[in-house]
């Protein structure tokens, strides 16, 4: 499953909307609800970092072509540095 931004929110929020449900109904105390909401924090920012990983580790830098969009131009001319 890729964690996208849009599915990290939406699991966010939605635990967001149920751990204080379940704070009002009595079923976790206040102290519990702040170490759920961390730990689910904790886990999107490390499957967004998992993510990042295996998105720059699949660009194979020897692969990629840049264009030389100097080609042709003049260099700047700064007055007071260029003389």
């Amino acid at each position: 499953m890729h964690f996208t931004p849009q599915i990290r929110k939406a699991i966010y929020a939605a635990a967001a909307g149920l751990v204080p449900l379940f704070v009002a109904l009595g079923a976790i105390s206040n102290e519990q609800s702040q170490l759920i909401l961390s730990s689910i924090a904790a886990g999107l920012a490390f499957f967004a970092s998992v993510t990042a990983i295996r998105n720059v580790s699949e660009a194979n830098p020897e692969s990629i072509e840049f264009e030389d969009v100097t080609e042709g131009t003049e260099a700047p001319q700064i007055p007071g540095v260029n003389q």
